[in-house]
Order: C-alpha cells, then sequence, then structure tokens
C-alpha cells in the first residue's frame, strides 16, 4: 500500500513539474523576432538563438487559390523544432507538419477548409521523398506521385474526380521517361505520347472515345517529323501531312 502511495506521490510530481514546463515555454509574436541570414531565428534585442513558440507565423500560399496561413511554430535554437499547426483566416486547420533540425520530417497534411485532406507530402532530411497525394474537396485522390530525395522518380498518376485514371506518366531522376497514357472518363486510352530524356520522342498516338485510332504523330526531339496521319472512326485515312524538324513540308 506505502509503494502504491509513493508511486502516485512520484507521478503527480512528474505531471505538475511537465504541465509547468508545457506553461512556461516561451511565446513570441512574429514581429518581435527577425531571421538572420544563415536561417536562425532570434527574438530582437537578443543574441542567443530563439528557443520556443513564434505566434502570427504567416506563410504564403503555396499554390493559385491558397490563403495566406498563419499559426504557432516550435523553435529551438533558432531553427524549427517539433510539431506545427498553420490556420486558415477563419481559425479552421489547414497544415500539420513535424519538425526536426529546421527540415521537415514525415509526412505534411494540408487540409481543406472544409476539413478534408488536400495534400499529404511525405519528406524525409527536409527533401520531399516517398509517395505524395493531393486530394479532390470530395476526398477522392486527384494525383499520387513519388519523389527521391526531392525529384520525381516513378510512376505519377491522375485520376478524375469519380477515381477514375485520367493519366500515368514515369519519371526518372526528375524526368518523363517511356510512354504518357491518357484517358478518357469511361475508361477508354485517349493519348499515347512517347518520352525519352524529357522530350517526346517517337510514335505518338491519340484515339477516340469508343477507342478507335484517331491520330498518329511522329516527333524527333520534342518536334513533328516525318507523316502525320488522320483516321475517322471507321479507320479510314482522311489525311496525311509531312514534316521535318517541326516545319510541315508542302
Amino acid at each position: 500500500m506505502l509503494k502504491r502511495v509513493v508511486m502516485l506521490i512520484v507521478l503527480g510530481l512528474f505531471l505538475a513539474v511537465s504541465a509547468l514546463s508545457f506553461s512556461a515555454e516561451r511565446v513570441v509574436k512574429l514581429e518581435n523576432a527577425y531571421v538572420d541570414d544563415k536561417g536562425i531565428v532570434y527574438v530582437i534585442g537578443e543574441k542567443a538563438p530563439f528557443t520556443g513558440i513564434v505566434e502570427n507565423y504567416k506563410v504564403p500560399p503555396i499554390s493559385e487559390g491558397d490563403s495566406v496561413l498563419e499559426g504557432k511554430i516550435p523553435f529551438k535554437n533558432g531553427v524549427m523544432e517539433g510539431y506545427s499547426k498553420l490556420y486558415y483566416p477563419s481559425g479552421k486547420l489547414a497544415s500539420v507538419a513535424t519538425f526536426k533540425n529546421g527540415k521537415v520530417e514525415g509526412i505534411q497534411k494540408d487540409y481543406y477548409e472544409n476539413g478534408k485532406i488536400k495534400r499529404e507530402i511525405s519528406h524525409k532530411n527536409g527533401l520531399v521523398d516517398g509517395v505524395s497525394k493531393l486530394y479532390y474537396p470530395n476526398g477522392k485522390v486527384q494525383n499520387e506521385i513519388t519523389h527521391k530525395k526531392g525529384i520525381p522518380d516513378g510512376v505519377s498518376k491522375t485520376y478524375y474526380e469519380n477515381g477514375k485514371l485520367l493519366a500515368e506518366v514515369t519519371y526518372k531522376n526528375g524526368i518523363e521517361v517511356g510512354i504518357q497514357k491518357d484517358y478518357y472518363e469511361n475508361g477508354k486510352l485517349k493519348v499515347e505520347l512517347p518520352y525519352k530524356n524529357g522530350v517526346v520522342d517517337g510514335l505518338a498516338k491519340v484515339y477516340y472515345p469508343t477507342g478507335k485510332l484517331m491520330l498518329e504523330e511522329n516527333y524527333k526531339n520534342d518536334q513533328l517529323d516525318e507523316i502525320v496521319k488522320r483516321y475517322d472512326e471507321s479507320g479510314k485515312i482522311i489525311s496525311e501531312e509531312f514534316y521535318k524538324n517541326g516545319n510541315k513540308i508542302k
């Protein structure tokens, strides 16, 4: 019984100290802090790098249509460290991320103002690394792409809002390779676009929604080259044109 009482006292002291430490964590407003030329945050008038929470921290829009976000960001010795949250002007949660020694680590999650997930971005050592996803407001995946050390590497897939595949393309060391394929919403193949070292090179094909061939174009180093054929839906050739280095030959 005595042992149990002692354990409860110790636990109580631990919780009290933890609560005191948390409540005593220093908080400053953004206007009272500054960043030096090495990216280290200081409180104005102080020589030691700041440790604590910066309030009113503002983040500019990531993409067109986004809002300026504001939140409380944790710092340790002048660099971001710990779990951060950003909010819309309405007060709704906009983004959460974990920082380690000033770099984002793990999954950053961004949200629409209605609370649904908008983006999941995988980070490692401050670089985008792993599978990242972009979502429609209805919660369906819009795009998924794999990065290695900040560079696209692997298959990227884009989807229609109903969840059906819209397009897929393969990246290697940040450049497109292989055949990019685009699809109609009915699932039929729409376009086949050949890539070589990041440029269109080879025979490209466009299809009717029925699946019948509509167009064939030859590319060389991103320019039309040789014959271009157009077909009607019965498969009959309706026109032929010839190109050289992107220029039509009369």
